[in-house]
């Protein structure tokens, strides 16, 4: 029974993770902006690499399944903060972290897919 939903299993601890980590980032960065946190590029850095090691090492469904909910919460996060008035800053300020984040996203499935042709080229 656990492995029909184990892709499904892995998709929601992935996006609890992802939330979490918004969530640090969020509350160490200026004015509650998650991009503007020091950890931010770190983040953006891991996540790449991981996308890599994934693509290389799984399959591309448990590679995609584990990566892009990870990433999917910071979108919906600066979703959220442009909803919200803030009237002490320009208001404008959210579309930054919904590029960057929408980037980190794009990037992260590039990156699944450079890994799974590193896997394929030395494959024999």
């Amino acid at each position: 029974m656990v492995h029909r939903y184990r892709l499904q299993m892995i998709a929601v601890a992935s996006f609890l993770a992802g939330a979490f980590f918004t969530w640090i980032l969020a509350s160490t960065g200026t004015d509650g902006y998650f991009f503007r946190s020091l950890l931010y590029p770190w983040m953006y850095a891991v996540v790449l690499i991981g996308g890599l090691v994934l693509g290389v090492t799984v399959s591309v469904k448990s590679a995609v399944a584990t990566l892009v909910p990870f990433a999917v919460p910071q979108p919906l996060t600066a979703l959220w903060q442009g909803v919200g008035p803030r009237p002490e800053t320009g208001g404008g300020l959210w579309v930054v972290g919904f590029v960057s984040s929408t980037v980190l996203l794009v990037f992260a499935v590039g990156c699944i897919a450079i890994g799974v042709c590193v896997r394929l080229m030395f494959r024999r």
